[in-house]
C-alpha cells in the first residue's frame, strides 16, 4: 500500500536527526523531534517535504498500475464480474476501466450478479452468472445480459474470446424409494406427524441440499443421499434414478455427479417422485 507523504517524510527526518555527523553539524538535542529542531521554512525541512511528495506520489503510482495489471486468473475475474453495476458506465482512471461511483447512492443495488463462476476452455473464457431474486437463483434478463457482455469486453484482456451462459436452472429428476419410521413421518404423504405445521423432511432436505451446493458445484449422489438420510425419521434412502437436464434438451443420467451446465440446479414438484415405506430392519 501507498505510503502517504507525512509517514515517508516521517521516515526521511528519524533516520537524518538520528546521524551522528548530522548531530554534531547542528549540534541537536537528542530525544527532540525534527520539527523541534528545524523550522518549518528551513530549507531542510522543505527538501525533505518535497522528497516525501514526490516518493509517495511514485508509490500511489505503482499501486495503481499493479492493480490495473493484476493477472487475469479465474478468481480475479470472478470478482470482477460480482463487481459489475448494472446502468453504470466505465470510465478510465488511471490507466483502467473502472466505475466512478461519487456521489452513486444505490451503488450496491446495482450489482445484479449474486453467483458467478468462471471456465476456461479451448475456445476462451466461460462466464456463468444468475442473480438472486429473493432466495431464488435466476438469469439476468436479455438487456442485461446486453450490458454485461460489453463490461467484459472492457474488463477482460483484449484478443481472449469468451461466452456468457446466463440460463435458467439445470432441472433435476428424481426417484426415490425412501424407508422410515412409520411412527414419525405418515406413509401417504411423507409428513412429520409431531409437527404443528406442514413438515416433510425428505423433501426439505432435498431444497437444503440443493441450496447447499456451491455455484457450479457438483450434484454428487452420495452426498445427496446422506443429506436425505439424516432428516428426522428417515431410516433408509434409496436412488432409483436421478437425472438432470440443460435448457432444451432432454433428460439424462447424471451417473455419479454431474456439474450444473447454467451453474446451479432446481427440483420442481412434478420432477420427483417419492415412494415412502416402513422400516422393518431394525432388531427387535
Amino acid at each position: 500500500m501507498a505510503r502517504s507523504t507525512t509517514d515517508i517524510k516521517l521516515s526521511i527526518t528519524t533516520a537524518y536527526i538520528s546521524n551522528e555527523t548530522v548531530i554534531a553539524m547542528y549540534g541537536l538535542v537528542p530525544g527532540q523531534t525534527f520539527e523541534q529542531q528545524f523550522s518549518v521554512v528551513s530549507i531542510e525541512n522543505i527538501i525533505f517535504s518535497i522528497i516525501a511528495f514526490i516518493l509517495s506520489f511514485h508509490e500511489k503510482i505503482v499501486e495503481t498500475n499493479a492493480n490495473n495489471t493484476r493477472p487475469q486468473n479465474q478468481q480475479n475475474l470472478k470478482q470482477t464480474m460480482l463487481d459489475y453495476h448494472d446502468g453504470l458506465d466505465l470510465v478510465w482512471i488511471n490507466g483502467g476501466w473502472q466505475y466512478d461511483l461519487t456521489g452513486v447512492a444505490d451503488a450496491e443495488e446495482r450489482k445484479i450478479i449474486d453467483r458467478c463462476a468462471v471456465l476456461e476452455s479451448d475456445e476462451g473464457l466461460v462466464f456463468k452468472v444468475a442473480t438472486d431474486n429473493a432466495g431464488n437463483l435466476e438469469p439476468v434478463t436479455p438487456a442485461q445480459q446486453i450490458r454485461i457482455e460489453a463490461y467484459i469486453i472492457k474488463k477482460k484482456m483484449p484478443g481472449v474470446p469468451f461466452s456468457l451462459i446466463n440460463q435458467t436452472a439445470d432441472l433435476i429428476k428424481a426417484n426415490l424409494t425412501v424407508y422410515v419410521n412409520p411412527l414419525v413421518i405418515d406413509l401417504p404423504t411423507g409428513k412429520l406427524l409431531s409437527a404443528t405445521t406442514d413438515v416433510y423432511p425428505v423433501k426439505d432436505a432435498i431444497q437444503l441440499y440443493l441450496a447447499n451446493l456451491e455455484f457450479d458445484g457438483a450434484f454428487v449422489k452420495d452426498f445427496f443421499r446422506t443429506t436425505l438420510k439424516e432428516a428426522e425419521g428417515i431410516e433408509l434412502v434409496v436412488i432409483n434414478s436421478i437425472q438432470s437436464k440443460f435448457a432444451g434438451f432432454p433428460f439424462i443420467d447424471t451417473g455419479e455427479w454431474r456439474i450444473p451446465d447454467a451453474g446451479y440446479f432446481k427440483l420442481l414438484d412434478e420432477n420427483l417422485t417419492i415412494t415412502y415405506l416402513p422400516y422393518a430392519l431394525a432388531s427387535n
